[in-house]
């Protein structure tokens, strides 16, 4: 483990662990905002930022996310819509078990690149 820094907006929780050789951001709680991104989009952009200025993956686990409201896929998939075409490694992991994850974050497979630096990748 490294550096963590928790960020909180009402029920959603982030933990961001910045290690060695990559920065973990964990999903705790229930996202239902009405605007996740206002909160998302910035910690997921300076995360991202961070990452390639380091060298880094980000692991985005949400494994123990127990809500999420469609809302919150907008700012996930516009970070992997810019480490898709820019030079960042994303790992998205979920739940499979889970039937929301594995419905909301399955699709997400289309971000995946040939070279691994993106990769989305369902658990259990």
């Amino acid at each position: 483990m490294g550096t963590v820094q928790t960020y909180d907006n009402n029920q959603l929780h982030v933990e961001v662990d910045a290690a060695d050789r990559a920065v973990t951001m964990r999903f705790l709680g229930k996202s239902m905002l009405r605007e996740p991104g206002e909160f998302l989009l910035p910690l997921l952009l300076k995360t991202l930022s961070e990452a390639i200025d380091g060298k880094k993956r980000i692991v985005l686990d949400f494994r123990e996310l127990a809500y999420m409201n469609s809302s919150t896929l907008t700012p996930v998939i516009k970070i992997l819509e810019r480490a898709r075409v820019g030079k960042g490694e994303i790992t998205l992991v979920y739940r499979k078990a889970l039937k929301w994850q594995d419905i909301s974050f399955s699709a997400l497979v289309i971000f995946q690149t040939p070279d691994g630096r993106i990769l989305i990748q369902g658990e259990g």
